[in-house]
């Protein structure tokens, strides 16, 4: 599937994607970030909290969301546009979905929160559709499985990994 890409100048596209594995017992998230620019940059990393456990792979998707906003704020952007394939992830911020435990109210505080700093707007993506960087930052996900340690630090986005 094509994707062509019209960035206003102080917006910034993610696409974010989880990923979990039992016996490593480990979620895991990856980011791919499209610039105004056209440079595309990407991020991973994982985490292994117990309680966050229970959510598998949604722990994954929601962080990963968590930490692409919070580069985006951080490299001073105004919006924010998040590409997912799990609907979870903006139905909780909207209210769509109940948020039923923990880990999913403290998503979607987190995210209404720092609404008031950046505009985030969402876009749903089939998932294993062949959509170029959403299979990628599936990719990432799994990668950080492997070769993540922890939740990076929140960096300016030029600052993370660039394809070339």
């Amino acid at each position: 599937m094509a994707e062509n890409f019209i960035i206003e100048n102080n917006t910034c596209i993610a696409y974010v994607d989880g990923s979990f594995d039992l016996s490593k017992a480990k979620y895991a998230f990856g980011c791919v970030f499209i610039l105004p620019s056209g440079d595309v940059h990407t991020a991973f990393g994982n985490g292994d909290n117990p309680d966050s456990l229970k959510l598998r792979n949604v722990t994954g998707e929601m962080l990963g969301a968590m930490y692409a906003v919070s580069c985006a704020v951080k490299s001073g952007f105004e919006a924010i546009e998040i590409r997912y394939d799990y609907t979870g992830i903006e139905h909780w911020v909207t209210g769509a979905w109940k948020t039923k435990n923990d880990l999913t109210k403290k998503y979607a505080d987190f995210m209404r929160n720092n609404a008031l700093k950046i505009k985030i707007t969402f876009t749903k993506v089939e998932a294993h559709t062949n959509v170029k960087y959403n299979d990628l930052a599936d990719s990432l996900a799994k990668k950080g499985l492997v070769e993540g340690s922890g939740v990076p630090a929140t960096r300016d986005i030029r600052e993370l990994d660039k394809l070339d």
